[in-house]
């Protein structure tokens, strides 16, 4: 029946008044509501109508809605002890009604039928009416809904006309509209209203009276409607770029070449990248869904990692080792915090990185460094024990005959040899380690000095000049190798007339030279050196000045005091003057270090001699 000739109502194009569908004789119509008063007055409306005119309703309802239709009924002058005994208005439960037909979560067509359609039946036995009418109201399809099962609601709506074909009745369902907030209800929505055959919006629209009020208020609609779309079409967007990004860092996780894990809260592995399963030999199957603790070869050691964890700290460089499939053991550093919810842990994440080539190359450095230091107080023995000897050696061999004096020096030269071999072999592994730079240095200037007592060995046995020259012309031949092979620049100022001198002296002066230039090249970072070689007042002058950084006051003032504080070298020069009865003089500063060593000697039947001076009793 058309509104348009209601009492009061004004025909309208655009939307009806208050009392839309209330005196349709057949119809299946939906209302939403936002306020439960609006959706209570409009059914005291249409049921009162009904009943009014001696018609029968039928209301299948919440309780809280039965009694405040009732309560509004009965305000409204409507006899309905009477009607309920007359059978003219049956009131049933909605969620009482709903369990009689509905099998495993959806109406069944049958029941359904025999269900309501009884109902329906004696609704219209009872009907006093002229037109014998029928009005309905169901919130059965709400309780499905509400529920979470949009289907069954649409399913039972479909029951509703098929029963409408058989039975003629007014039926009017209702649905609170914010149950329908969600962008996944717009399909479902869409469904139920074209189940019906008119549409009540809820009361923000049809409180509006004016015509001009309508108007505005759809457009206003329209425009939230675009603007819902358009944020619509945003999100779907966000979504898809978010989708992508977690996809992206999904596939980063999973090809990280670091071990990766997420633990729950019972302790269980959630997830494992490729590179961890890989590092312990595992298919996934073998280690995600089992318990962590299971691949810890210490128990101890995981509780600890777990207790830190469950107080909320973040745990960096966690030193455990992990059991793999195969038995082995690998040692791993393990970084890993918790995602929390308040005070419930959602699960860890876990960075696992390998170290057990790094355990086993510092374990091996270790036993390394312990048999170096071995060899190397071995070998500081030998060089002192063979040094003292080659010193008490070197004023005798004036007494000694030629042969004999070059088979000491070769039984020496030899013996140095074969140390410096497996010395050089230490140092060469000493300086490939991290972390162990001072015992590098200290057996690399070992190195050195047996390298220089060769030197000084190999000049006796293969002097590299024998003629009147001397001294002067092997300091010449070794200065000119030697600057070289270090780079160092080096000039040397001695007379072409220097003559021979006892051969102590000569090898004590050249092996001072050799250790000098050596400190020089090694620890000063010069970049030059001056040598000065000559006699003067019978004394024997060698004096080098070079340009490096220089040494510390108190260590210069020290060793010449006490001959302590310096390096093997130094020591053994001062030990060497003192038994040639010289001077020795060094000094020092910032802009580099100047050594001077003088050598008294003296006429014997034109031979000069060295005299025996304490180095004590010079200045």
């Amino acid at each position: 029946m058309s509104t348009a000739n209601l009492p009061g109502h004004h025909a309208s194009p655009l939307a009806p008044a208050a009392l839309w569908h209330d005196h349709d004789s057949a119809s299946h119509v939906v209302q939403f509501y936002s306020d439960q008063n609006f959706l209570l007055d409009a059914l005291h409306r249409f049921i009162g109508s009904a009943l009014g005119a001696g018609d029968a309703a039928i209301v299948i309802a919440t309780r809280e809605h039965r009694e405040g239709l009732a309560q509004r009924l009965q305000s409204g002058g409507v006899e309905l002890d009477r009607a309920l005994a007359q059978g003219r208005y049956i009131a049933l439960d909605a969620a009482a009604t709903l369990s009689q037909f509905m099998v495993d979560g959806s109406p069944d067509a049958t029941r359904f039928a025999d269900t309501v359609g009884r109902v329906v039946a004696g609704a219209r036995a009872a009907a006093q009416g002229k037109s014998a009418r029928i009005a309905a109201f169901g919130e059965m399809v709400a309780l499905l809904w509400t529920a979470g099962n949009p289907q069954a609601a649409i399913k039972l709506e479909q029951l509703w006309n098929d029963l409408a074909r058989e039975h003629s009745f007014a039926l009017r369902c209702a649905y609170p509209l914010g149950v329908f907030h969600k962008a996944e209800h717009i399909e479902p929505f869409l469904q139920i209203c074209g189940e019906h055959s008119a549409v009540i919006p809820c009361e923000g629209y049809t409180e509006l009276t004016g015509e001009d009020d309508r108007l505005r208020g759809i457009t206003i609609l329209q425009q939230r409607s675009l603007a819902l779309d358009h944020e619509k079409a945003e999100r779907k967007e966000a979504q898809k770029s978010l989708q992508r990004r977690e996809s992206e860092l999904a596939e980063i996780l999973e090809n990280a070449a670091e071990g990766v894990q997420q633990v729950g809260p019972d302790q269980r592995i959630l997830w494992a990248n490729r590179a961890l399963l890989n590092l312990l030999g595992y298919a996934a199957e073998e280690y995600v869904n089992h318990p962590l603790a299971d691949f810890y070869v210490s128990r101890r050691a995981f509780s600890e990692f777990w207790q830190r964890l469950m107080r909320k700290e973040d745990v960096y460089d966690h030193c455990a080792e992990l059991q793999c499939k195969d038995g082995a053991v690998k040692s791993v550093l393990i970084n890993s915090n918790g995602l929390w919810e308040g005070d419930h842990l959602i699960h860890t994440r876990c960075f696992v990185r390998d170290v057990t080539e790094q355990r086993r190359m510092e374990r091996e450095l270790r036993q390394s460094e312990a048999r170096l230091r071995l060899a190397k107080d071995e070998l500081e023995s030998v060089v002192e024990e063979r040094t003292a000897a080659l010193q008490r050696l070197s004023s005798q061999l004036l007494s000694v005959q030629d042969s004999e004096r070059r088979g000491i020096a070769r039984e020496l030269h030899d013996s140095l040899g074969q140390y410096l071999v497996g010395l050089k072999l230490n140092v060469d592994m000493l300086r490939r380690a991290p972390g162990r730079e001072e015992l590098w240095s200290q057996s690399e200037e070992l190195m050195q000095r047996c390298i220089s007592e060769i030197r000084t060995l190999s000049y006796l046995l293969h002097p590299p000049t024998m003629d009147d020259a001397g001294l002067a012309s092997a300091a010449r031949w070794y200065v000119e190798g030697f600057g070289q092979r270090s780079g160092l620049k080096v000039s040397l100022d001695a007379p072409s007339d220097l003559g021979r001198l006892p051969d102590a002296i000569e090898l004590a002066l050249f092996r001072m030279l050799q250790e000098t230039l050596t400190n020089v090249h090694r620890h000063s970072g010069a970049t030059s050196a001056d040598i000065l070689l000559l006699i003067e007042d019978n004394q024997l002058m060698l004096e080098i000045k070079d340009n490096g950084c220089g040494m510390e006051p108190e260590m210069v003032s020290r060793f010449c005091m006490t001959g302590a504080g310096m390096g093997i070298g130094l020591t053994s020069i001062r030990e060497r003057v003192r038994q040639l009865g010289g001077r020795l003089k060094l000094e020092s500063n910032p802009n580099g270090t100047l050594l001077r060593v003088t050598i008294p000697i003296t006429s014997n039947a034109g031979s000069p001699v060295a005299a025996a001076v304490p180095l004590s009793a010079a200045p």
